[in-house]
């Protein structure tokens, strides 16, 4: 009876510290100009600050603790919270005090645009823990933290590599933690500084169609950090910490093709004494030609040169930025930070037609599938990319036939990163995402018959008379084209 006793009382005591809740919260390791407070009692929140279960299953609540708030996340798989922009590039370390009940793992994720990085943190249960992330850390792993507009908390990282979107596991739903702190903050800089500093470099390490790589050095006679502005001519700033003396890389994204920009460099230092500015001249490549379609009978779906079909539109579906491009007068359609992508139209049937055709440039080598949606079968094709030219993409619509979709109710496109799993005909694929930092055009969508390459009842007598002739591949010709042209659905030898 007393070792029954025992047990108990043990199970009891053995509660009580699986379920510890906080009595205080932390004081913030900064304050004032040396800290940014996102989520504190101490330091106050920023802008348009709020926690977001993103429909997670499990909704968390802000509880008091003394003079001080905290917010509790409950049964815990993932979480997040939302605010204004920050400019967070000023200060060294990112920092959340968290107090699990139990021990756990925990990844803070800042997100910043399409580079998600986590960092992940063993925390134990009953106290608080103070996870701190140095900027540069998430800098250097591809986060624009010039721009950080959410916190995201999950469970665990798998990382991909800096510039790739990590992966993230869950949490199992049995943990409980509090957010007691979330804030940026900086060593507060003791010394009088009014030296401004030098830029001793800054070059264009490359360009390519959307985007140029700049190498940038400065040096200070006092700051550790140099904190970079490069402002293009309209208005628009990209930003980038570095160190002194040492050369750091600026990616700047979202550029037009073929287009000139100047872009002023500016350096700052920890005491926000400015440099003189420096000027740079860069012009994206042109971009090539769309292809002019192969088939002069083809039903077009999207095309500058034949058309859209009925009720046609792209639709990112959450999965992406899209856009009309000019490309030489002809406009086709880029999509930018792909996840994965839509187009939408009237239903169209082309059970009669042999082959879909797509043209696509990559802005990067990548991977590509291409879903007809025409009901609950959902099949896939896969596509390896290779950039900066147009990519040919043609699968015979047997082959979907065969898979199980119903060709004759074509409605949707969808475009998605790889083919995950063949879930066999008649069942529906895997499909895996892009990482959201890659960028590629569509020039045509259409479906047309293959030329047959017989030449039956060719007209030899007759010339070719003026209008559009085309190859036996399809293809228009000029009119000094020799050789079996096609005109008005016959066959000519053009001597």
């Amino acid at each position: 009876m007393k070792r029954l006793m025992f047990s108990a009382v043990a199970l009891v005591l053995a509660g009580v510290a699986a379920w510890a809740q906080p009595t205080t919260v932390p004081a913030p390791l900064a304050t004032g100009n040396d800290a940014i407070g996102i989520y504190s009692s101490a330091l106050g929140n920023t802008d348009g600050y709020f926690f977001a279960d993103w429909s997670c299953g499990n909704v968390g609540s802000e509880i008091a603790v003394g003079d001080a708030k905290v917010f509790k996340i409950p049964n815990f798989t993932y979480y997040g919270s939302q605010f204004t922009a920050l400019d967070v590039t000023k200060m060294k370390y990112l920092v959340v005090d968290v107090f699990p009940e139990t021990d756990m793992t925990l990844a803070i994720v800042p997100i910043t645009g399409t580079v998600e990085k986590g960092v992940q943190s063993a925390v134990t249960g009953g106290k608080w823990n103070t996870i701190k992330i140095p900027v540069e850390t998430l800098t250097k792993k591809g986060c624009n933290m010039a721009n950080m507009y959410q916190i995201k908390y999950t469970s665990t990282v798998i990382d991909n590599g800096d510039g790739n979107v990590d992966g993230f596991g869950n949490g199992d739903g049995t943990k409980t933690f509090y957010v007691g702190n979330v804030y940026c903050y900086k060593e507060a800089v003791s010394y009088e500084d009014t030296e401004a500093p030098v830029i001793t470099s800054a070059t264009v390490a490359s360009v390519s169609y959307a985007s140029a790589t700049l190498s940038l050095t400065a040096t200070d006679n006092k700051s550790e950090s140099i904190y970079y502005t490069v402002t293009d001519q309209n208005g628009t700033a990209y930003k980038v910490t570095g160190k002194s003396g040492e050369a750091t890389s600026l990616n700047i994204t979202g550029l037009n093709a073929g287009t000139q920009y100047t872009l002023t460099v500016k350096a700052a230092d920890e005491k926000g004494n400015v440099s003189e500015a420096k000027t740079l001249e860069v012009t994206t490549q042109s971009l090539p030609d769309i292809p002019q379609p192969v088939a002069n009978e083809l039903k077009s779906v999207f095309s500058p040169y034949t058309g859209n079909t009925d009720g046609y539109f792209f639709n990112s579906w959450g999965g992406g930025t899209g856009a009309a491009i000019n490309i030489n007068g002809k406009v086709g359609y880029m999509i930018s930070k792909f996840a994965y992508f839509g187009s939408e139209f009237t239903a169209i049937d082309v059970t009669s037609w042999k082959k879909l055709h797509i043209d696509v440039l990559p802005l990067q080598d990548m991977n590509l599938t291409i879903v007809p949606i025409t009901g609950t079968i959902e099949k896939g094709v896969q596509f390896s990319l290779k950039a900066n030219e147009w990519n040919t993409l043609e699968v015979p619509v047997a082959t979907y036939v065969q898979k199980g979709c119903n060709m004759a109710n074509l409605y949707q496109i969808k475009y998605v990163g790889t083919l995950a799993a063949d879930g066999g005909d008649g069942n529906v694929d895997g499909f895996g995402t892009g990482d959201g930092t890659q960028s590629f055009i569509v020039g045509n969508v259409y479906f047309y018959n293959e030329v047959s390459t017989g030449v039956n009842a060719v007209d030899v007598a007759q010339p070719v008379v003026d209008g559009p002739a085309f190859n036996v591949a399809g293809q228009q010709v000029s009119s000094d084209y020799k050789g079996i042209v096609v005109k008005n659905g016959k066959k000519y030898i053009n001597r």
